[in-house]
Order: structure tokens, then C-alpha cells, then sequence
């Protein structure tokens, strides 16, 4: 099901004791300039925003620890500094989305389309059978390069920890990952 809600109702709603947002399409607010979806610094623990689409959504700095982000659409959002432990964003769609020194710890990356995305400095758990062309991983932790190409991710031109560029394009091996 698919329906709009704005970032006030949203918020105010969250407040309130609601946690099921699923399918929500989050509304813009006017003004000038680009139309972010201001959620900056929000507290949205064990939210279900699964399906939905949140593309342009400033999250800077916001906790979504436990979130429940499965398939959501975060097409160039911003994520820098935001803290997603222990959440759920397989088959989310990260293309252009910026999560520079995102905590990113134990939290569900399978199957992530990231396209575009920035990682640098972020804290990463392993992850599995993600589209990774032209990603950016500069100086996210672990620094590993089994992390990264294995699992069956598919890589292009991504940026490695190091600064290094995998050219590709590849498959990652197909060794199981284990966490």
C-alpha cells in the first residue's frame, strides 16, 4: 500500500507512539531551493519505513537504530553521521545516497542497489549480492577487501578503503560470508 505523508505528520505521529510508516511516500516540503525531506537529526528507532520511498530525505544525523528499512527507495539521501545499527536495509535503493561516517554496524546490506554511493569513513558490516558501480568506500572500517569483492557483490569502478579503484566489472566470489 502506498500513501503520503508529510515529515511534520510523520514526526508528530512517531511522537505519539506510531512506528508503522510502511510504503509511506514521505512529502516534500515547499520552499526554495532543492525540496529536501527534512528529517536532519530525528530520532526514529525501530521505525517500518519498509517500501518506502524517501529519496531526497535529509537524514543527516539521524538515529534509525533498528529501522526497518527493507526495499526502501533512499535515492540521494543524506545520511552522514546517521546511525543505523542493528537495522534492516536489504534491497534498499541507495543510488547517489551519501552515508559518509554513517554507523552502519550489524545492520542487513544484502542485495543493496548503491550505485553512486558514498561510504567513505563509514562503519560497515559484511554484506552480500549488492550492485556496487562506482561506490565509494574510502576509509570505512573494516578495511577489508574481502568486504567488499566477494559475496557475490557485483563490482564497477568502485573506490576501495585505500583509494584504490576495482575497475571490473565482477561478481565477488561466491563464498559464503560470515559475520
Amino acid at each position: 500500500m502506498v500513501w503520503e505523508i508529510t515529515t511534520d505528520e510523520l514526526l508528530k505521529k512517531y511522537t505519539f507512539g506510531e512506528r508503522n510508516f510502511a510504503g509511506a511516500v514521505v512529502v516534500r516540503e515547499s520552499g526554495c531551493g532543492r525540496n529536501w525531506i527534512d528529517l536532519e537529526g530525528a530520532v526514529l528507532r525501530d521505525i517500518n519505513l519498509r517500501g518506502a520511498d524517501l529519496s531526497e530525505a535529509d537524514l543527516r544525523k539521524a538515529d534509525l537504530t533498528g529501522a526497518d528499512l527493507f526495499s526502501a527507495c533512499l535515492i540521494e539521501a543524506r545520511l552522514e553521521g546517521a546511525i543505523i545499527r542493528n537495522a534492516n536495509l536489504e534491497c534498499a535503493n541507495l543510488y547517489l545516497c551519501n552515508l559518509t561516517n554513517a554507523d552502519l554496524t550489524d545492520t542487513d546490506l544484502n542485495f543493496i542497489n548503491a550505485t553512486q554511493a558514498i561510504f567513505c569513513g563509514a562503519k560497515l558490516t559484511p554484506f552480500s549480492n549488492a550492485t556496487l558501480i562506482e561506490a565509494d568506500f574510502r576509509d570505512a572500517t573494516p578495511a577489508l577487501h574481502d568486504l567488499i569483492c566477494r559475496g557475490a557483490n557485483f563490482i564497477c569502478d568502485t573506490i576501495m578503503f585505500d583509494g584504490t579503484i576495482e575497475k571490473g566489472p565482477y561478481f565477488g566470489d561466491w563464498k559464503s560470508i560470515s559475520k
